[in-house]
């Protein structure tokens, strides 16, 4: 056989070898009511809940080392420490690294990736915290809390209280029949229906809500922030984007629209009762109610059907549009 050929193909086996190390994997049950609790702090991988009609809560977790042998693959697993318990009708999942100095020449948890599958009742609350991946929620009767630093937050329908955040990633919410409270440091917000009051929260993308019952409390640093349908008062603000949000119904307090690099546009009830004030510095307001302009339609004073709680409108680098739906 030809040298050259020999050398691929051995090299080409050795390859295989190294990065191809067994996975290694946990199944376990635990008998539990309806109402219970799943408690997750995990120190890195992807989080998957699903929900069945079955009184039991399945965990399954697979861990997988890239790059390495099989020997070193279990030793590896050997040292990531995962503890599964069960106290009552709350299921408690920790997992943390035992690294020990001296041995390795450098982190030997690198190049570990760990997934864990669990199925929880449909009407359970789960409080979850995993320092390194994604986290996917199926639709949900009960109160979700979820966090990740480093991951997508992706949440169903949930029946309940919400409070999710990110270091670096996006989070979309379908729905949610209470409150919800939700933070990202560097991506976007995409929400379904809100039955309940909002707050939302990035410091690096856009915000887009379809539809909120309750009061909405939503600002970005980085992107645009769109509301689509409102039914209660809105405070919208952003420093890089552009803002608009349409209001159906009497909000009881007062609502604000304010970027410094963007357009505001807002979409209003004909019957809604609000004293309006707008301005701009580097556009236009345009209004289908009438007001008080100033000569350069760049401030605007409006009692619209007798006034009632502040709409403020204001933007440093755009045009203003009052629109009647």
């Amino acid at each position: 056989m030809n040298t050259k050929i020999f050398i691929s193909i051995l090299s080409i086996g050795l390859l295989s070898v190294a990065f191809a190390a067994q996975k290694d994997v946990i199944n376990q049950s635990f008998n539990v009511k309806p109402g219970g609790k799943l408690y997750m702090d995990v120190d890195r991988g992807t989080i998957h809940i699903t929900t069945g009609d079955s009184d039991r809560v399945d965990v399954k977790v697979v861990r997988e080392l890239k790059r390495a042998s099989d020997d070193r693959a279990k030793e590896v697993y050997a040292m990531h420490k995962i503890d599964l318990n069960q106290a009552g009708d709350t299921v408690n999942i920790q997992a943390q690294n035992g690294r020990k100095a001296g041995r390795w020449l450098k982190n030997p948890f690198n190049n570990l990736q760990v997934e864990y599958t669990i199925s929880v009742p449909s009407k359970y609350d789960v409080d979850l915290h995993t320092s390194g991946g994604n986290i996917e929620i199926s639709d949900l009767e009960g109160e979700v809390k979820a966090q990740t630093s480093g991951g997508n937050l992706k949440l169903g329908a949930i029946a309940g209280p919400v409070k999710a955040g990110t270091s670096g990633g996006n989070i979309t919410l379908k729905s949610g029949r209470g409150s919800a409270d939700l933070h990202s440091s560097g991506g976007d917000l995409h929400i379904g229906r809100i039955e309940g009051d909002l707050m939302a929260r990035t410091s690096g993308g856009s915000i887009a809500l379809d539809s909120v019952k309750g009061s909405v409390d939503a600002e970005t640093s980085g992107g645009n922030i769109h509301v689509k349908q409102a039914f209660g008062p809105v405070m919208a603000r952003t420093s890089g984007g552009s803002v608009s949000a349409q209001l159906n119904e009497q909000p009881k307090a007062k609502s604000a629209l304010k970027t410094s690099g963007g357009n505001v546009a807002v979409t209003l009830a004909d019957n809604l009762a609000l004293d309006v004030n707008a301005q701009t510095n580097g556009g236009r307001i345009d209004s289908d109610f009438p007001g008080e302009f100033n000569k350069q339609h760049t401030k605007l004073a409006a009692q619209l059907n007798g006034g009632g709680p502040g709409l403020v409108l204001e933007t440093s680098g755009g045009n203003v549009d009052i629109r009647r739906k």
